[in-house]
């Protein structure tokens, strides 16, 4: 069987499969945002890492050297968000072609070092490495949080509430923007400086409002698979409810609004599911501008599949659409 048959959710399956938890501290393994273990009381140290490579993530034909840099900490900041954790230590592995300038590498690291100023977190360790085949970069990002906060994929029930914070949709449009030689614009931003949702994150967390969490790093359709095939339920999803910004609605693009707000990942917007019971406490924190969050969908038993309702009442399955690696 060859990679691209496989995909990366059946490549991570047998990685698992093969690599299996033997040690009692290791609370959260393979499989979620980030991995969590007890190293104290009460007490869980969460640690995830991110691979970016050139050709792959990245085009430096129009990804500058300083945005890139806080991209590649930034992503990582909002996978340990996702858990409802805080971000802490970092280290930086990177791989470097010949091609690349001195001046553009201190680009990088002045992004790298800025973002982790506003995000307080120390850059501890990496390594360096030549590269013969394109810039790689790496980076592990270590976090902590109170073992009782923390929040899974895996804890989505039936008659739960689907909430999303932000807009969706904006990051890849701006993908689509930069290929055709615009540099500037707000979507362009969402794509190069994604703003990670740490704060709202453990505000959900420490609040105990959600069953289960994911960052929407590879499009609401996956996403949203990843949640219901780890808590074994289905969904539904209201088209019209999908929180989409006015400025990607009256933007002329390849194709339409709700496309890139299924499919086109990298907002790093939050995903939760809410017991019913919570629900008021949510829209009165959304009052409270604790937080910005839409209910989009409810969680429905597993036999009923993911489905996406349109304004019409018209019902579709809601397949993974997003980004996966090794599918072509």
């Amino acid at each position: 069987m060859k990679l691209s048959e496989l995909g990366e959710i059946g490549f991570l399956k047998k990685i698992e499969a093969f690599l299996p938890l033997s040690d009692k501290s290791v609370l959260i393994g393979i499989g979620d945002d980030a991995a969590a273990v007890r190293v104290s009381k009460g007490r869980m140290l969460l640690a995830t890492t991110d691979l970016l490579t050139e050709g792959i993530h990245f085009d430096l034909r129009y990804a500058p050297f300083y945005q890139l840099g806080a991209k590649a900490l930034l992503v990582n900041i909002s996978d340990i968000a996702a858990m409802g954790g805080i971000p802490r230590y970092a280290l930086i592995a990177i791989a470097v072609p010949d091609n690349i300038k001195v001046a553009e590498l201190n680009e990088l690291y002045r992004g790298i070092k800025k973002t982790a100023s506003s995000y307080k977190v120390s850059i501890i360790g990496g390594d360096t490495s030549a590269s013969k085949k394109g810039l790689m970069i790496n980076i592990t990002l270590l976090g902590e949080m109170q073992e009782k906060f923390v929040v899974k994929r895996n804890g989505a029930r039936a008659g739960d509430k689907i909430f999303v914070t932000g807009t969706l949709g904006d990051s890849s449009a701006g993908i689509e923007l930069l290929k055709k030689g615009e540099m500037k614009g707000s979507f362009i931003k969402r794509h190069l400086m994604p703003a990670p949702r740490v704060k709202e994150a453990l505000f959900i967390a420490q609040n105990r409002l959600a069953t289960s969490m994911i960052d929407i790093s590879d499009g609401l359709s996956t996403d949203l698979n990843h949640i219901c095939r780890m808590s074994g339920v289905g969904a539904v999803i209201y088209e019209e409810k999908i929180p989409i910004s006015a400025g990607l609605r009256k933007t002329r693009l390849k194709r339409l609004p709700l496309h890139y707000a299924l499919s086109g990942g990298e907002d790093y917007e939050l995903l939760f599911t809410v017991k019913e019971e919570n629900v008021k406490k949510m829209y009165s924190a959304i009052l409270k501008n604790r937080l910005s969050a839409a209910i989009i969908g409810e969680i429905t038993e597993r036999k009923k599949g993911i489905l996406l309702v349109d304004s019409k009442g018209g019902q579709r399955p809601l397949l993974p659409t997003g980004f996966e690696h090794f599918k072509s």
